[in-house]
Formats: C-alpha cells, structure tokens, sequence
C-alpha cells in the first residue's frame, strides 16, 4: 500500500510555517470532500517552492483549457503582477505539496489590474467612486482535485483579507462558458458584458463581489467556515505579526517577496517585463534592486 503524500522523506513544519497555515477541520461539512487530503491547508504563497507549484498549476490548467497561446519551456505561468507585494496568492497544500491556488491582485495607480487591458472603463468607474479594487486571477485546481470544491475554501479565506485590507469590490474576468459558475458557487455579480480577450486569446466576461456583504451571503451559502481559527482574526495577528529575525521583511500585507525568489522568476522568464512603461521599471528596481538590475531596459 502506497504510503500518504508528504510522510515519507519529508521534514515536519517549523514553528514559523505552523503560525502562517489555516488549518481545516475535518467536519462532517468536509470530510467526504477532504478524506483523500493529508493535512488540509491554506496558506499565502512566499517561498520560491510554494510559488513554483502554484505558477505550474496555473500553466498546466490554462494550457489545457487553451488560455496559453504560446507555449511555455518553464511550466510556470504568472505576470509581473504576481511579483508585486500587493498580490497575494493563496494555495491549498496537502501538506507539502500545493494542490490548488488562487491570486489576488490589489489595484495600484502605477501597475493597475490585469483587467485593466480588457474593462478598464467599469474598472475607472469603480475607482473614480472612491472604491478600493482588487482583482482574482490564476485560479487553478488539477482535474483530480476538482471533486474536493478546494476553491470555496479559497475563496472563503481569501474575501476574509480582502475585509482585513479594507477592499470594496472584488472583480475577476472569467471565460463565457464559466460565468453560471462563478456565480453560483462563488456567488458573484456581473459587472460588464463579454469582450475578446487577447491575452488568452478568448472571450471573457466581467464579474465582481462587494466584500461588506460577501462574508454574509458566504455563510447564507455555505454556513460558517470549517477552519480551526477564525479567519479575519487569523489575518489581523499575520499583519501585526514579527518575522524571525532571520527574514528581511515583517510580515502582513505588502510584504515583497525575497530577492532571491523574484531574480529566479524574473531569469524564468524575463519577457515578464516586457511593456513596462519607465515608471513601473523605477518601482520594481526600487522595491528588487539586487533582481532588477540591468533587466530595466527589457522592454524598451
């Protein structure tokens, strides 16, 4: 009999890692959905590790799907968006081993949203109300995992920091074919009609959330969350939270990612950046100088 992901050969969590994880509950709720899963969790990406198997669920779901219309030596999809210490990406591991992952991009006045390319004019319209945006991008979850519903949980987590960092709406851009989805399980609105997409070379529609009453129409749906702690509560102490004294940066919202882990990325696939006008060039080097370095010209 095979032994169970993540037991054998593998080093248990340290302290840090324990404080930083969402636990799930095994309630009757789950249980059928999560019995398969070793240690359910969640999480915000920040090692180099956990950011590879997100981004390489990512390409490996798109390029299925046939969002991907050129193929990829690395295996790993993501934007410069993704690198950004406004993003967060939440994944759902399996102990070890990331088995499912969300992104949520924080609106910026130097990089904006990804969906800016497709519905900036209703995004300008949320902004111009004084409405502080986000978006939700990168969702992926392997065929295998779908039946487990890991994107409720997701998401569960996820619009619980959107409240903890003070977001309005929550938008997302999904393909035709998926927006009863969204709807329905996520429990999204519709913010704008279908357009082409020519990032991925599909049509795609606008959808957005107000996160004061997601929260409440999260539990009309779903009741109350099967995790060992409370959600936004979990969050607070994460932003308030000290690193060990072997970390660079404090941890909570913004914090850039590691020097070491945006130069692998950015060496991955340095067309990333690609576009860039001068001053989101100014802004990465300022925030990765050591990753940045002579790789401000790309682009120009």
């Amino acid at each position: 009999m095979a032994a169970k992901e993540g037991k054998v050969g593998k080093p248990p969590f340290n302290g840090l890692e324990q404080r930083r994880t969402i636990r799930i509950r095994r309630s009757a709720l789950v249980r059928d959905n999560l019995d398969s899963i070793d240690r359910p969790s969640i999480k915000i990406g920040e090692t180099l590790d956990e950011l590879k198997q997100a981004f390489r669920i990512v390409y490996t779901e798109y390029n299925d799907a046939g969002y991907v219309p050129n193929p990829e030596p690395t295996g790993m999809l993501y934007s410069v968006h993704s690198l950004l210490p406004t993003t967060s990406v939440f994944i759902f591991k399996t102990y070890l081993k990331v088995i499912s992952t969300m992104s949520l991009y924080k609106d910026t006045r130097v990089f904006g949203l990804p969906m800016d390319a497709v519905y900036k004019p209703e995004i300008d319209a949320l902004r111009a109300k004084g409405r502080q945006v986000a978006e939700v991008g990168a969702l992926a979850t392997p065929k295998s995992r779908r039946g487990a519903n890991l994107v409720v949980y997701l998401a569960k987590a996820l619009f619980n920091y959107a409240h903890l960092v003070e977001l309005d709406d929550v938008c997302i851009m999904v393909n035709p074919k998926h927006v009863r989805f969204y709807k329905e399980i996520f429990l999204f609105d519709q913010l704008a009609e279908e357009r082409m997409y020519a990032g991925v070379g599909a049509p795609a529609v606008a959808l957005h959330a107000d996160v004061h009453t997601y929260d409440q129409r999260m539990r009309d749906a779903y009741g109350d969350a099967d995790f060992d702690t409370d959600l936004l509560s979990f969050f607070v102490k994460m932003k308030n939270a000290v690193m060990d004294p072997s970390m660079k940066y404090s941890v909570g919202n913004d914090k850039p990612l590691e020097q070491s882990t945006v130069q692998y990325f950015l060496d991955q696939r340095p067309h990333v950046l690609s576009g860039l006008n001068e001053e989101q060039l100014q802004v990465l080097a300022y925030l990765y100088p050591q990753a940045i370095g002579g790789k401000g010209k790309i682009g120009h």
